[in-house]
């Protein structure tokens, strides 16, 4: 920032110096009119750009018009010495002449972003820098400044000139002005199409900047429509005129460039307001959601001992009974040992299935081993229902991710099972743009409801991972259960 700083302060004394140099030119001119308006217009035109760029540049770095509206300035400027008397500076000056005016174009095109995305406007642009750079400069080859056509016996001999054919001259100098209109008339044409089609907001933005421009090149194409007609003292008046709007050009475009920066300003601080409305959200709903967690989890935990008091607990007691009247009877009564045996075996089988539910509900052995694909694929034909899988998984997921998408799809099957009325669903799994995305779908009587705590709780899950669960369940047109879970 500090060397950016210094070579816009740099380029700001450059500018001022060049100020004085043409200043000095044109009071010594023998052959310029007014010298004193003359003077005044150029330099408020020059300074007017160079200040106004500089500052722009300054403001917005990133923007390229502020570097535009310094380049507008310099040459302005430089074409201000085609009122010298040294030669070199005369000619030097009416060479590049042209060359402000096809800056002017290109910054106008391009405001407020500096680039140019229309493809009609490149081809103006390039047209415009065609003109002023390669073709404005070529008639000087052949061009006698010293006759009335240019600025009478007292103007510069050109040193450029290797021919003196002022036929050959005056139909190029023709050719130009007649060919240089189109580019200036395209900009207004241009300039008037982005207003119309722009957004209101755009256009208030817009609207002075390009309206200071159109008047501007409306004037400089009328003075180059009247090089035809030879009415020289009207065309020195239409110039003067067209240099007034011109200097206020820099102040609109740089009230542009401030406005939209504003606007962004404010877009930011709306976005900024909003993002901090989210987060707001999003922290109450994550704390609400972890005290769900925590409650589900007290209450997995009461039915977990009640579950194993009123199961596996009983049946164990039962089977330490069993045994203990077996060892008692094995020498008195074999026959009854056995049967009580048989009995004790049949309650350990129903005691370590039992065990095995419980442990499932937790958290399945296939799905620690096996992972996802394997764990739906149990699930799926331990269902109750003709469960259609679509498995799109793949390769192994952090354990989280398959834990959570695994009891999305145990409860939406539970659900369907018990409330649907209905003996089939779909299910379907696949990684999607960072995400894996379970959705099951039943055709059932729907009506499903989401606050329930079977599917809070699966919501809590999904939103604990940072991803969403969206439940759809319109009465008689069944029910869809699709979680958006990120994998990284």
């Amino acid at each position: 920032m500090i060397s950016l700083r210094r070579a816009l302060i740099a380029l700001g004394l450059a500018g001022f110096v060049l100020g004085l140099l043409v200043l000095t030119a044109i009071l010594t001119s023998d052959h310029t009119e007014n010298k004193a308006a003359v003077a005044a217009l150029d330099l408020l035109v020059g300074w007017s750009f160079i200040g106004t760029g500089l500052y722009a540049w300054d403001r917005r770095p990133s923007s390229r018009v502020g570097p535009f509206m310094k380049a507008v300035g310099l040459t302005w400027l430089l074409a201000g010495f085609m009122n010298a008397s040294v030669p070199g500076l005369f000619i030097a000056g009416a060479m590049i002449s042209a060359l402000p005016i096809a800056i002017l174009v290109h910054m106008t095109l391009t405001f407020p972003s500096g680039r140019l995305d229309d493809k009609c406007a490149k081809a103006v642009v390039i047209g415009a820098y065609v003109l002023a750079v390669l073709l404005a400069p070529v008639p000087y080859l052949f061009a006698d400044t010293t006759v009335s056509h240019f600025c009478g016996p007292d103007c510069p001999t050109n040193p450029l000139m290797i021919w003196n054919e002022r036929e050959v001259a005056d139909a190029m100098f023709a050719g130009f002005n007649g060919i240089g209109a189109a580019p200036l008339v395209a900009t207004l044409v241009l300039a008037v199409r982005r207003w119309r089609r722009a957004t209101p907001e755009a256009r208030r933005d817009l609207g002075p900047t390009l309206w200071a421009a159109f008047v501007t090149i409306a004037f400089f194409a009328t003075v180059i429509s009247l090089q035809f007609t030879g009415l020289e003292e009207e065309i020195h008046a239409v110039y003067l005129l067209a240099v007034v709007p011109l200097a206020s050009i820099p102040y609109a475009f740089l009230g542009g460039l401030l406005r939209s920066r504003l606007v962004e300003a404010d877009e930011i601080a709306a976005e900024n307001a909003r993002l901090d409305a989210e987060l707001k959200r999003r922290y109450e709903e994550l704390r609400a959601s972890r005290a769900r967690i925590v409650e589900a989890a007290d209450a997995a935990r009461r039915k977990l001992e009640r579950d194993l008091h009123d199961g596996a607990q009983q049946r164990l007691v039962g089977l330490a009974l069993s045994l203990r009247m077996a060892r008692e009877r094995i020498d008195s009564d074999p026959g009854e040992a056995r049967a009580l045996l048989d009995e004790a075996q049949a309650e350990l089988a129903r005691a370590t299935e039992e065990l095995r539910e419980l442990a499932r509900g937790i958290h399945p052995a296939v799905l620690t081993d096996r992972g996802l694909s394997a764990a739906l694929a149990a699930l799926a034909k331990r269902s109750p229902l003709r469960v259609e899988l679509k498995d799109g998984v793949g390769e192994r997921l952090p354990d989280s991710v398959e834990a959570a998408a695994y009891f999305v799809v145990a409860e939406a099957l539970t659900n369907a099972a018990r409330h649907a009325g209905t003996d089939r669903a779909e299910v379907e799994v696949a990684r999607r743009d960072g995400h894996l995305r379970v959705a099951v779908r039943d055709e059932g009587r729907g009506g499903a409801d989401p606050s329930g705590s079977g599917l809070r709780g699966l919501a809590d899950r999904v939103q604990a991972l940072d991803g969403e669960l969206e439940i759809s369940s319109p009465p008689g047109k069944g029910t869809r259960i699709v979680a958006r879970i990120p994998v990284g």
